[in-house]
């Protein structure tokens, strides 16, 4: 997968929490009034002058296969099966004959037809048997294009769109791409998530019905920071951000979200367009504080 977000960042994340709310030895931000300070002196930071660039991050989530078309064909009358021209495993197309009854008494013959095109995934019924109304007599499968279901949580499922880019590498370690063609308007009412379909291309038929799946779903385009993940602290409410100066040169925390975990660093929102983020200095300094500033030149994103 070339963009994804790896287990590190919930280490980081975790490892901050846990740290301010177990020992309080956690640099938290200092929100008295610059007034407050007793400093003679002006602390000194390094500052990164950061522009947003435009970034799309991937949702990701778990879910697995499911065919687009999968039914149970069923006798609309009752009667004898006759003539059973078709096999497990067959291709039909569309209209071809399933199952042929006799009514006894009424000397008629009724036929069951393939609704779709499709692979007779079972046959129920062999000649000889009696079916009831309603009772199976194949069970018929599409499985061109195959779906990926994913669940999306609340909080989330703004970021998806139809038509969005998706990769999903399926259990065996094989990679799959296709795109967003449903997304549900309600959500469930037990875990509060939304059903999303993405269509995937199955001509070969290689990509099995009911197979978990890690499916990565691009969201909508959004400005994005690149930082360390080092210079990461936590506000006194438990908020994950970092530290950044105004342009009086007075410290401020900023709240962030983290959008993607690479290897070169954190890509991160909650920012303005422009920013000017501490990457040194930042453990000895607090809220509102007017400190010395040295810019650094933005890395390439």
């Amino acid at each position: 997968m070339k963009i994804k977000q790896t287990y590190k960042t919930a280490v980081i994340t975790a490892t901050f929490l846990a740290i301010w709310m177990i020992s309080g030895n956690m640099v938290k931000e200092d929100v008295s009034p610059k007034s407050e300070s007793n400093l003679d002196t002006l602390a000194s930071v390094t500052v990164l002058k950061s522009k947003a660039v435009q970034r799309e991050p991937f949702i990701k989530a778990s879910g697995f296969t499911e065919a687009d078309k999968f039914v149970q064909v069923r006798a609309e009358v009752g009667g004898r099966v006759i003539s059973l021209p078709v096999k497990q495993g067959d291709f039909v197309q569309k209209g071809d004959l399933l199952c042929q009854l006799y009514i006894a008494g009424r000397e008629a013959f009724p036929k069951i037809v393939a609704p779709f095109s499709g692979y007779l995934e079972t046959v129920n019924v062999d000649s000889g048997d009696y079916l009831n109304l309603g009772g199976i007599c194949a069970s018929l499968i599409d499985p061109d294009p195959m779906l990926l279901i994913a669940d999306i949580a609340e909080k989330e499922i703004a970021q998806v769109q139809l038509g969005s880019n998706t990769t999903a590498k399926l259990i065996s370690g094989r990679e799959i791409s296709g795109k967003v063609s449903f997304i549900a308007t309600s959500a469930d009412k037990n875990t509060r998530t939304f059903r999303v379909e993405i269509s995937v291309a199955n001509l070969d038929r290689s990509i099995r019905d009911g197979v978990s799946a890690e499916i990565f779903i691009q969201g909508k385009t959004v400005p994005a920071h690149k930082i360390s993940p080092a210079i990461l602290s936590l506000s006194d409410q438990g908020k994950l951000g970092i530290r950044v100066v105004n342009n009086k040169n007075e410290v401020e925390f900023q709240a962030i979200k983290i959008l993607e975990d690479t290897t070169e660093g954190l890509w991160i929102s909650g920012l303005p367009l422009e920013a000017r983020i501490i990457t040194l200095g930042q453990e000895y300094v607090f809220q509102g504080q007017t400190v010395k500033v040295k810019e650094i030149s933005i890395p390439d994103a």
